[in-house]
């Protein structure tokens, strides 16, 4: 199957794309991405695709995110740009044994999918976490000039010192 320019699914059953393959090609927006929307926002849309096939058994799902993050910077406070333009791997297995078919890949088990014979695939938080997981902890420009405040460069007063009146007692009793 393959769609484009309509909504992406939050989740893809397996039992029924896994075989005939799933093809998903769009946009997606910051309301589609709730946890994303608490650390970012997005500029425009994030271009994404999504194709799911079986292969010698084993459903591999591939998906694409490129677009602009717009994060606060950690120490000027004002909007940072982040470009995002990444590509997923991601086996889906019936269980561990099937590990040693896939060399270094990163793997979902079915069983973490749901029990008995449905199991969706939440594709939509697979790549809201993968998005989240990209971010940087404490994002900043790499030039960023913190903006210096006029009223601490102003020369203080001297305080008064409380031991002034001990250091004259010391000089009249010398």
């Amino acid at each position: 199957m393959t769609t484009t320019d309509k909504q992406l699914p939050a989740n893809i059953m397996l039992e029924k794309w896994a075989d005939i393959g799933f093809f998903w090609q769009g946009a997606l927006t910051i309301a589609e991405l709730p946890r994303l929307a608490e650390q970012a926002e997005i500029d425009g849309v994030l271009a994404a695709s999504v194709a799911l096939a079986k292969t010698d058994g084993i459903i591999w799902l591939n998906y694409q995110l490129s677009g602009n993050l717009l994060l606060q910077c950690q120490r000027c406070l004002e909007p940072l740009s982040l470009q995002t333009q990444e590509q997923y791997r991601l086996a889906v297995l019936a269980d561990e044994a099937q590990t040693a078919l896939i060399d270094d890949a990163d793997y979902l088990l079915l069983d973490e999918l749901g029990a008995g014979n449905v199991h969706k695939l939440p594709i939509k938080q697979l790549m809201e976490d993968e998005l989240l997981l990209g971010l940087p902890l404490s994002p900043r420009h790499d030039d960023c000039q913190m903006l210096i405040n006029d009223d601490d460069t102003q020369e203080q007063e001297p305080e008064d010192n409380p031991f002034a009146i001990l250091a004259g007692l010391k000089e009249k009793l010398s």
